[in-house]
């Protein structure tokens, strides 16, 4: 795993854990909408209910005290009485007890909720911008509202449902013109959302140091694996790093003798299969056992180097090879015929030539020059490898016994 790998997996895996937790995030406050919501419509059925059975027994006596005064918007006969034993009562409507039963509740729970409508006969029962919008919902159909929004600057999880007329509702509202199934208003819940927050806070952390710890744990197995794979691979390339310099000539950098034996063994199989020609050049430096004796053999290295990397330039198919055989012995496979194998050897030949490396001690030239033997044979089945090897060596032996710094072609 390389490191842009293992900064983009990071970076994802990371994108990841985000994404969930946004995702559980957002539904952890679905949810507490929800429960707030269902609370809201449980006490709004409460409400409803009560009011019915208020309204079933024809609205209700209290006593009048400070605190429950005659209701003035009322406007029915026998609205206040006094009992026979002088105690004043008042009549108590659905409306003024819900009235009474919000303000018990927003001193004692927090839980607010108000009765209202389009044209209320009390002022305070006039809706707000939000109630105002859910009235014209329910006229359009809609069955209850809810939404999180703000009562007097303070947040709530707001719950609307209309109110219809029902056959006791007529008692007191019949002067108004309302009939039974009209809506005549609605009653709006708000639940406070501090206390349902503070679970959504507490299970938000959680959900944080959670995903948290996940992500550092995924992070920690990247982490790992990257470093396992960054030791391995660090291996396999000290281990190849050994295998090449098992195979490379360490002074002039060609292949050696070992990856030539191998080589030609997998080439001559191939050409046997397939029944193409395979050829090869064995190449001497001319006279280098008298270069080494005149002027030392560091010169001697220098002068192989210079060789070698001159004939390496010819060779960049992935099927030739150009290796260095052994001494001031170079070979050359390639998967060619005769003639296209003897005008590269002429090539090789020129090149090494045009060098023009002094030679002092050179009987046929002043400069360095080499000798090469070529052969180029289909394998046949009763042949073994080395008879390439073999004729190519014969053939370098004539260019030599003949007068050096030439090709010579095995014949028959």
């Amino acid at each position: 795993m390389r490191r842009i790998t293992f900064l983009v997996y990071a970076a994802l895996w990371i994108l990841l854990i985000s994404l969930n937790l946004y995702q559980q995030v957002k539904d952890t406050n679905q949810y507490a909408q929800k429960i707030a919501t269902q609370q809201a419509e449980t006490l709004f059925d409460q409400i409803v209910l009560t009011r019915n059975w208020n309204a079933s027994h024809g609205s209700v006596y209290v006593p009048i005290t400070e605190k429950t005064q005659p209701n003035s918007y009322l406007e029915v006969p026998n609205r206040d009485v006094i009992t026979t034993d002088g105690l004043r009562l008042t009549m108590m409507n659905p409306g003024y007890m819900t009235r009474q039963l919000a303000e018990m509740s927003a001193q004692k729970t927090g839980v607010v909720f108000h009765l209202t409508g389009f044209n209320p006969i009390r002022p305070d029962n006039r809706p707000d911008l939000w109630e105002s919008k859910a009235l014209l919902a329910f006229q359009k159909g809609q069955k209850n509202i809810s939404e999180i929004g703000a009562i007097e600057g303070r947040s709530y999880y707001r719950f609307m449902a209309p109110l219809q007329v029902e056959e006791s509702c007529l008692a007191c509202h019949a002067q108004h013109g309302y009939k039974v199934g009209d809506i005549r208003g609605g009653v709006s819940v708000g639940i406070p959302s501090a206390g349902i927050d503070v679970f959504v806070d507490e299970r938000r952390k959680h959900m944080m140091v959670t995903h948290s710890i996940v992500a550092l744990i995924g992070l920690i197995v990247l982490l790992l694996s990257y470093l396992a794979q960054a030791r391995l691979s660090k291996r396999l390339d000290k281990a190849k790093s050994r295998l090449q310099l098992a195979y490379l000539d360490s002074l002039t950098l060609l292949p050696n003798r070992r990856y030539y034996d191998a080589f030609v063994k997998r080439e001559w199989k191939r050409a046997l299969r397939h029944q193409y020609p395979i050829s090869m050049i064995m190449i001497d430096i001319d006279f280098f056992k008298l270069y080494n004796d005149n002027l030392g053999h560091i010169e001697g290295d220098h002068c192989l180097r210079q060789v070698a990397r001159t004939l390496k330039r010819f060779f960049r198919r992935p099927g030739d090879l150009i290796a260095r055989y052994g001494g001031e012995e170079f070979c050359v496979v390639a998967a060619c015929d005769a003639e296209q194998i003897m005008a590269l050897a002429e090539i090789l030949r020129k090149a090494v030539e045009s060098m023009q490396l002094p030679h002092p001690a050179s009987k046929i030239s002043p400069y360095v020059t080499i000798s090469l033997g070529v052969a180029a044979i289909v394998p046949k089945d009763d042949q073994a490898f080395e008879s390439l090897l073999n004729c190519a060596d014969q053939a370098l032996y004539q260019a030599k016994a003949t007068g050096r710094n030439k090709v010579v072609q095995y014949q028959e």
